[in-house]
């Protein structure tokens, strides 16, 4: 977030995110128009109110937490004035200078943090393949997010 001007880490500063599964959750209804697993996809996973901005509970240093694919909008603000901060933050993630590329190599490995990550696979792997572990920290002692 250091690269973004001073007067926007400000303005996000304190200001919450409606995250949301919205398309996503069509991978629950396996072909089904009437709606119902959809729904319970929703009963079952509904929405979240993140921070847009977020303190990591190791380093003390703020990260962004807002991606293309849940953040739906901003709290407080209708559609079209939510739009605009959050595209200049999707612009800024897409940035080069803002992206690591890791070139795979016999025996590479790759670990990140997902909390403030956004990460992209691309198949440059190819023909080798890739294997993939996910692992999740349940409990971590996360700071105040203010």
């Amino acid at each position: 977030m250091n690269a973004s001007p001073k007067g926007v880490r400000s303005e996000l500063r304190g200001i919450g995110a409606v995250h949301d599964l919205g398309d996503f959750r069509n991978t629950f209804a396996r072909n089904q128009t009437d709606g119902v697993a959809i729904t319970s996809a929703h009963q079952e996973f509904g929405s979240a109110i993140h921070p847009v901005m977020k303190t990591h509970p190791v380093s003390g240093r703020r990260f962004l937490f807002v991606n293309e694919g849940f953040t739906q909008h901003l709290i407080g603000l209708k559609a079209t004035g939510s739009n605009k901060p959050l595209d200049y933050l999707y612009h800024q993630i897409s940035q080069l200078e803002n992206q690591v590329r890791f070139q795979w190599t016999t025996h590479a490995m790759a670990i990140w943090d997902n909390r403030c990550t956004n990460h992209y696979a691309t198949a440059d792997y190819l023909p080798q393949q890739r294997i993939m572990h996910r692992i999740t920290v349940v409990n971590d002692a996360r700071v105040n997010d203010r």
